[in-house]
């Protein structure tokens, strides 16, 4: 392993700096344990180790070829059911080509997530439809996938993903309402919508109408289904807390005081937080009314506290038992699965760049590489 010496002696001498950004306020410091342990139920695991779980995953990855950005995306569900020993999925992918005078250079990862998102979520809703499970299990946060957000409608130079075509939002909402039937019969139902449009409109309506699609197959999948979020985030949010601290979020309080198999109260989102806040497209605006109730677990001993979201109300242990029997060092296998299904490797665009390169060689006059992968 090679090893930049002259970068760790740079970075080392600025220890002093880099100890005060880790240094513990009063607060914190003068937190009483017992009140936190007293927060923090044990759970121990009493099932069959039974279970019917859809989960999914999405990834995405971006070639910059020629005067052409290139977003491959894929999105895949997955059903487990471990008493019949059953696995099935869904697997959606999508390409998109786009010229560089056309998109905004900054916000080409914003579109390619966006078109992950669409995938994962609608790969898991398609799943979830063909099978009977117990719960939907997402890997992240309801509440961020509430909150996300899409393409803007400004012309203000920095806030506008595409440097040419205009549009009206009352003319996607219109677009929306006469297409949303056909949704699911596409891998993006934005994109067959406009794959005929002139190519200087055709980009922009396809960001805005993905967006309607976006949040047309989370509010399906909300609605429907039984979902539960699992999220490792430690970003503080404004919700409920169980200790009133204001530089420490609870789920750090946890991390440090607590190693025991177990959970804290559920607690929810308050009208304040700007979940509540957030402007989302008329057709969607009730998805904000939904009511997000979330705690805190651990499912392995001193491994890492994580944040369970779920819409429909229910006791921490309910939820548990569901999930427990799937735990792998400290984290549901059956989201490492998906992860690793959905993933588009730094290989896979290599060997998706090589193939244009091959295909297109005696059509473009630039010199091509010849080197093997």
């Amino acid at each position: 392993m090679k090893i930049n010496y002259k970068f760790l002696e740079g970075i080392l001498s600025k220890w002093d700096y880099i100890k005060e950004q880790f240094e513990f306020s009063d607060e914190l410091l003068n937190i009483d344990e017992k009140i936190v342990k007293e927060e923090w139920k044990t759970f121990e695991y009493k099932g069959d180790n039974e279970y019917k779980i859809v989960c999914g995953d999405g990834s995405y990855n971006t070639i910059e070829y020629i005067d052409k950005y290139i977003i491959l995306s894929s999105g895949v569900g997955l059903f487990f059911d471990s008493k019949n020993n059953n696995e099935n999925y869904t697997y959606l992918s999508f390409v998109l080509v786009i010229p560089f005078d056309i998109l905004v250079r900054k916000f080409l990862d914003d579109l390619a997530s966006l078109i992950m998102s669409t995938l994962e979520l609608k790969s898991i809703y398609l799943t979830a439809r063909k099978f009977k499970h117990d719960v939907v299990l997402i890997d992240g946060s309801i509440r961020s996938l509430i909150i996300r957000f899409g393409p803007s409608y400004s012309n203000q130079i920095g806030q506008r993903w595409f440097y040419k075509g205009e549009i009206e939002e009352k003319e996607i909402e219109k677009i929306y309402y006469e297409n949303n039937n056909d949704i699911y019969n596409y891998d993006l139902w934005s994109y067959h919508l406009v794959k005929n449009f002139n190519k200087e409109n055709k980009f922009i309506y396809f960001a805005h109408l993905l967006y309607y699609e976006y949040l047309k197959v989370l509010n399906d999948l909300l609605t429907n289904f039984d979902v539960v979020s699992i999220s490792k985030s430690f970003s503080p949010t404004t919700g409920e807390k169980i200790f009133n601290l204001i530089e420490r979020p609870d789920i750090v309080i946890f991390e440090e005081f607590t190693k025991e198999v177990g959970y804290s109260r559920k607690v929810k989102y308050l009208q304040e937080d700007e979940f509540y806040k957030w402007k989302l497209p008329l057709p969607f605006e009730h998805l904000k009314g939904k009511q997000i109730f979330f705690f805190y677990v651990r499912f392995e001993e001193n491994h890492r506290v994580y944040k369970i979201e779920f819409i429909k109300d229910k006791e921490q242990e309910q939820i548990l038992k569901v999930i427990y029997p799937t735990i792998v060092k400290g984290y549901p296998v059956v989201l490492k699965i998906a992860h690793n299904d959905a993933l588009i490797t730094e290989s896979d665009a290599q060997i998706f760049e090589q193939y244009i390169r091959n295909e297109l060689k005696g059509q473009i006059g630039i010199k091509l590489r010849e080197e093997l992968l």
